[in-house]
Parts: structure tokens; sequence; C-alpha cells
């Protein structure tokens, strides 16, 4: 994403989700049994999405990455 220059675009996207995020993470775990349960992916990122604090952190470090 750094390279792309992604970083900020994505902490905004993140910020602005903000109260539909757990929503976003209950289709996350609603679309897991249809990719399989070879890729967690999709079940990592709906953790990530319940809890604030972890998605707080990654707004940070997406905006830290994207100053260097």
């Amino acid at each position: 994403m750094h390279r792309a220059g992604l970083n900020e675009p994505a902490a905004f996207l993140l910020e602005a989700a903000g109260p539909l995020l757990p929503f976003g993470a209950q289709v996350a775990f609603l679309l897991e049994p249809l990719f399989g349960k070879a890729e967690n992916s999709l079940n990592d990122l709906a953790h990530l999405l319940e809890d604030p604090a972890q998605v707080s952190l990654l707004v940070e470090n997406l905006r830290t990455e994207g100053e260097r």
C-alpha cells in the first residue's frame, strides 16, 4: 500500500467508516465460509474490525508508514 500511495486514503476510510466497522466485521464473518478455511484473512479482518483499539492502531500505523 505504501508504494501505491494508499496509506492515507486507507486510514481516512477506516476512520470515516468507524460506526459501520462492526457491520463490516459481520459481513466478513458471513463471507468466510464461501472462501474456505484455508485462508484466515477474512476471519482476521473481521476480528480487527470488531475492536476499535485495533482499528485505531492500524490507522496510526498506516499514517506512520505513509510519512516515511
